[in-house]
């Protein structure tokens, strides 16, 4: 579609972040949040850089083609030194035509699967946030735009709207508090909210704050605004239905955007091209009327750790093929800040003793065979079986 302009910057942005998360998802490699904000199209893929080896080169390339909807084997180019070099060769591929983009969800799942969303929709969702982002300045993000929901408020609707875009993700909150200016908008996740919040961060007049990807707690939305930022913005969306939600106060009900309507107890979509389409949300919704609701938690018993959709039953599976666990349980916890946290309550084998030495041996085969959202903060040893 050529409704879509991305430049060859706001590319290398996407390649970059996508590359990060292909290696932390497939490869376990940890990439650290600054490092990956850091990687633009002058970033190596090899030595020096990336450090791609041959297989994460393969894999990581497949992922960034199909982000674009284009052929797996489409960046297999032996020519392609830096990110740069795969930015161009996809900004050739969609400058006439981009019918699709391929999303993964932040939860990875045993069949690693992604979402396919024709670009129409996407470009939708990103005009519908537009509407009630109209008159902001500019607009920063802290939010990787790998996601459906980072490509669409980092990228696509900045673009729309005409105003600049800049990737936050590599600022401190105190250069953060020196830049922000009258007029922005400023894109977060309820996790780095609450770091911000921490750092005391502090906001110009005027300056609005948009926030999705976890539920916004009353306390954190109380000190954002104490912070400056007069005007809040939650939107409610994911990965497989796209951006269908939003609300000024964490109390109030959701009101769909205009493409989005009820149905029954479930949600219409009406596409672009004028046809409507049946889709079920990721939470079940009570409606307070014909275009608002309020969520009732998760169909699949997801629970929400740093904007990441994390399984407990799933972790606590992965928990059990340690050597040294017999059983194990993983509950949600809050901690004083509101943020959710995994603990683990585990039975261990005879063989194993219930100390420190053990929590840290246990921690640490974590880090290798869990993302780090999904990894428990707590460890508790218990003597009867995990129920």
């Amino acid at each position: 579609m050529k409704s879509f302009s991305l430049s060859q910057d706001q590319i290398s942005r996407i390649v970059g972040a996508a590359v990060a998360d292909e290696l932390s998802r497939r490869f376990n490699r940890h990439i650290d949040f600054l490092t990956a904000a850091s990687w633009n199209g002058a970033v190596l893929l090899g030595q020096g850089g990336a450090s791609l080896s041959p297989d994460e080169k393969k894999y990581c390339g497949q992922r960034v083609a199909q982000f674009f909807g284009l052929n797996d084997e489409y960046l297999n180019h032996p020519d392609a030194i830096r990110l740069d070099d795969w930015s161009a060769l996809i900004k050739q591929g969609v400058v006439e035509r981009l019918e699709r983009f391929s999303f993964k969800p932040a939860a990875r799942n045993a069949e690693d699967s992604a979402f396919i969303h024709n670009a129409d929709e996407i470009f939708q969702d990103a005009a519908a946030a537009a509407n009630i982002l109209y008159g902001r300045r500019r607009l920063l993000s802290f939010v990787a735009p790998h996601s459906l929901l980072g490509l669409e408020l980092s990228i696509l609707t900045p673009n729309l709207l005409g105003i600049e875009t800049i990737d936050a993700r590599g600022m401190t909150p105190e250069s953060l508090s020196k830049n922000l200016l009258f007029g922005d908008v400023l894109v977060a996740t309820p996790t780095l909210w609450r770091y911000m919040m921490q750092e005391r961060l502090k906001a110009p007049d005027n300056t609005l704050a948009v926030s999705f990807g976890e539920p916004m707690t009353p306390d954190l939305a109380i000190e954002m605004r104490n912070s400056g930022f007069g005007v809040l913005r939650e939107l409610y969306g994911s990965t497989e239905t796209g951006l269908i939600a939003w609300r000024d106060t964490p109390g109030d009900a959701f009101v769909l955007f205009d493409h989005w309507g009820r149905d029954g107890d479930g949600l219409k979509r009406t596409q672009p091209d004028g046809t409507s389409r049946e889709v079920q949300s990721m939470d079940i919704l009570t409606w307070v009327g014909p275009s608002s609701f309020r969520l009732a938690g998760r169909r699949d018993g997801a629970v929400q750790i740093g904007a990441v959709n994390v399984f407990p039953e799933a972790v606590a599976q992965t928990l059990e093929e340690h050597h040294h666990i017999e059983s194990c349980r993983v509950l949600v916890g809050r901690r004083s800040d509101g943020a959710s946290r995994l603990i683990a309550h585990i039975v261990l084998k005879n063989s194993a003793l219930p100390n420190e030495k053990t929590a840290r041996e246990i921690d640490a085969w974590c880090k290798s065979n869990l993302r780090q959202q999904e990894r428990p903060q707590i460890y508790n040893f218990e003597s009867t079986p995990a129920a």
